[in-house]
């Protein structure tokens, strides 16, 4: 099987007390990939066997081999200083989160609890093809988990106390 829509998101994962940012296909991202595909099949679609060349072979990532599964996903990588340099060249154009959404995660992935936060306007919900014994929600993770899951220091659109999400929210709001 193939990415399917070639769709690329922001990604956060925290991991060993470490938090960590991605940006990739969004498949890549769907924990449980045997999952999915089930999924589809249980709605009438004939769906082939996922090979091992999709995501590594790594058909259900994990506690147990988040790391490996990490060390692949390395070359997807990025600094949160990059997105935060992104956002600062588009905020001034920008009307809404709309025009900048692509730079924000939609998708928290916590090894530590095994627990999924996911947050998006579409597509695949992440939050539903997980592990067993995870739990995943569709939350707005990025302004309500807490500081000890998701500091304000790794969210770069907060700099010294300005908000640029909640700025851009209300600027969407103000032209509606």
């Amino acid at each position: 099987m193939t990415v399917l829509d070639g769709e690329e998101v922001v990604v956060v994962v925290r991991h060993k007390n470490r938090i960590r940012w991605f940006r990739c296909d969004r498949d890549l991202w769907v924990l449980d990939v045997n999952k999915w595909r089930a999924d589809f099949i249980s709605h009438g679609y004939e769906v082939p066997e996922f090979n091992d060349s999709f995501r590594y072979g790594i058909h259900a990532v994990n506690r147990e081999n988040a790391q490996e599964f990490l060390d692949f996903m390395s070359k997807y990588e990025v600094n949160k200083d990059e997105l935060s340099m992104e956002l600062a060249k588009s905020y001034l154009s920008a009307r809404s989160w709309w025009d900048v959404k692509d730079l924000f995660p939609i998708m928290f992935v916590n090894f530590e609890n095994c627990k999924v936060g996911a947050f998006y306007p579409d597509g695949v919900p992440l939050e539903r093809y997980l592990p067993d014994g995870w739990k995943g929600e569709f939350v707005d993770f990025a302004n309500e988990y807490p500081d000890d899951i998701f500091p304000v220091e790794e969210k770069f659109w907060i700099k010294k106390g300005c908000d640029l999400l909640a700025l851009l929210n209300k600027r969407g709001a103000e032209q509606s």
